[in-house]
């Protein structure tokens, strides 16, 4: 039966058809899922302790231990995920972490916090179940790039609905994160819906990218020990670029106010969106290249030039050189111009550059579930040795150590897969 939604009829129009829908079907999703994770940012539950520590840090740290133990299970859930059931997969998952948040409200504090992190459990492997929809295709490249705007765009945007809730609607802040879901629903069921419609890739499309198949534990880690020192690396790199996005993420409000005590709400969504459209015309360059072993090439010069960006940030902020709004939204498109690079265009390329039999999922819950395990210990390991100290001056020692570090990593595995990619140009699994 023809799909309507996405004609596969041959020419520029139907494959322009097909590129807009997918795109949308794929950046809505995963907006949507912002609205279930990242609202609890918006709020600073002052006064309110868990635990031993300040309750927003509790939350927080609870959430990402659920967000990195589903990371875990993802290694071998999305590896081996049958393609027909991902559509319920992820209403199902993102109903259980709604209602999550509405059980944040209700049940008394502390014992509320363990609800954050079954939150974290249900939305951790909503990335990998939304990428698998489009990877493996001629234009993946283009429609990845669009899905990553997300990481940008879509915090900004939840974090300053959350705070006009708070502040125009009167909104509890501990029921703030369960109304700004219900929110996003009516439209998740509409991006889902499109998701579906997504056509399986061409014969011609699985001969230039790679067949992207099921992988079993064996396959799993036969692959992990062929590119062993390379993969480590990109592990690495990617556990610094998270341990700063998360921080950054949650911690925006608390450091804004130090930076700029007078900034409005909506301060937040115009950060984000100058940086996500900075971003996205970036990295629109690295699409395109048809050489998948000079795309890699290209994108560890972006990668790197992202580290750099960053530590020039961090002593911009430091030294307080100007406007503190210019060097955030500078340090944003530095911070997401290294992480998008990795997350939405480094795997697909490498397993087309390849030629490997698999799928994104296994390489991508392998470098998050270590990404996520560095960003808890380093949150808890603030609030535990170092409570009395401001994210801010945190914030700003992290990123001078993580630029210098993610600069010689980046260097180190460009090193490792061209001397790969030169001794066995192809290789199969």
């Amino acid at each position: 039966m023809t799909n309507r939604l996405f004609p596969k009829q041959a020419g520029n129009q139907g494959q322009l058809a097909g590129i807009v829908l997918a795109s949308f079907a794929a950046f809505t999703t995963y907006f949507c899922m912002y609205g279930f994770r990242k609202s609890i940012s918006a709020g600073t539950f002052e006064g309110l302790t868990a635990f031993g520590i300040s309750f927003k840090s509790a939350i927080v740290i609870a959430q990402v231990l659920g967000y990195m133990t589903s990371k875990f299970i993802g290694i071998r859930f999305i590896s081996e995920i049958n393609p027909a059931k991902r559509g319920f997969y992820i209403l199902s998952l993102i109903g259980g972490a709604h209602f999550c948040l509405l059980l944040m409200g209700l049940i008394p504090l502390p014992y509320n916090v363990f609800f954050l992190f079954l939150n974290g459990m249900c939305l951790g492997l909503i990335w990998g179940l939304v990428f698998s929809f489009i990877e493996g295709r001629k234009y993946t490249d283009l429609i990845a790039l669009i899905l990553s705007i997300n990481f940008i765009f879509s915090s900004g945007v939840v974090k300053t609905v959350g705070r006009i809730s708070i502040e125009s609607w009167k909104v509890d802040e501990l029921y703030m994160p369960f109304v700004t879901g219900c929110l996003f629903l009516p439209l998740l069921f509409l991006a889902v819906y499109l998701l579906k419609k997504i056509p399986a890739p061409g014969v011609e499309e699985k001969l230039e990218r790679g067949e992207r198949t099921q992988l079993n534990k064996e396959q799993r880690r036969e692959l992990f020990n062929l590119f062993r020192p390379g993969l480590i690396a990109v592990i690495l790199i990617n556990l610094l670029l998270t341990i700063l996005r998360d921080i950054k993420d949650n911690y925006a409000v608390e450091m804004l106010q130090v930076l700029d005590p007078g900034a409005p709400p909506g301060i937040f969504a115009q950060m984000e969106t100058i940086a996500s459209i900075a971003v996205f015309f970036l990295l629109l360059t690295l699409t395109g290249i048809h050489n998948h072993f000079k795309s890699l090439y290209r994108q560890h010069l972006v990668i790197g030039l992202g580290f750099i960006t960053i530590l020039l940030c961090a002593f911009g902020i430091m030294y307080q050189l100007g406007s503190p709004i210019f060097w955030l939204v500078s340090f944003t498109i530095g911070l997401y111009l290294s992480y998008n690079a990795l997350q939405c265009l480094f795997l697909e390329r490498f397993i087309a550059a390849f030629k490997i039999r698999g799928n994104i999922g296994f390489f991508f819950y392998l470098m998050d579930s270590v990404g996520y395990l560095g960003s808890c210990f380093l949150i808890l390991h603030k609030e535990l040795f170092s409570a009395d100290t401001n994210w801010l001056p945190y914030f700003i020692r992290i990123s001078w150590f993580f630029g210098i570090s993610g600069a010689i990593l980046v260097a180190y595995s460009w090193y490792y897969f061209g001397k790969k990619y030169k001794s066995q140009p192809v290789l199969t699994l």
